[in-house]
């Protein structure tokens, strides 16, 4: 397998067995300032754009309701890695856009996440303090492994670019 293939390969196997995104963020002063950091189970729709549904009881989300900027990563499991030091990750910028609950696509991608991520959706969805985010990808890295460093863009984490210290 061509070292691109696997890389590709190894960027598929992520995108669809990662099941929570890692959200950080840049508080602000009245939050105390500085980075903050939570994850949310997502749903990634056919475009490559990410969904999450999360409360705003946590400083990152309330810092995303203020238009904070804000990163994003998925990592590969732990106990799939083949090298803890290697382990497959993406980080990336992306566009936010708050979904409210008003919007004619609220009430569906509320089905479509309950869909795909189970009964707690189902006792969540009501739960005024919660916040839908659509989340699409602009650009970032993908690491498969050691001096595997590549830049993407776009949804479908577009390869770029392989990074090297050089």
């Amino acid at each position: 397998m061509s070292d691109l293939k696997r890389v590709e390969a190894a960027k598929e196997k992520l995108l669809t067995t990662a099941r929570t995104v890692i959200v950080t963020t840049a508080l602000p002063e009245e939050e105390g300032g500085g980075p903050d950091l939570g994850f949310s189970p997502f749903y990634r729709d056919a475009d490559g754009h990410f969904y999450i549904y999360t409360s705003h009881l946590s400083a990152h989300v309330r810092a995303l309701l203020k238009d904070a900027p804000v990163k994003f990563m998925l990592a590969a499991d732990e106990s799939v890695s083949q090298n803890i030091w290697a382990r497959v990750r993406v980080s990336f910028t992306a566009d936010v856009t708050r979904i409210t609950r008003d919007d004619d696509r609220f009430e569906p991608m509320m089905d479509t996440m309950q869909d795909h991520l189970g009964a707690t959706m189902g006792l969540i969805r009501n739960f005024t303090d919660f916040h839908l985010f659509k989340i699409i990808p602009e650009k970032g890295v993908l690491v498969t492994g050691f001096a595997a460093a590549y830049a993407v863009s776009g949804p479908q984490f577009t390869i770029t670019e392989h990074l090297s210290n050089s």
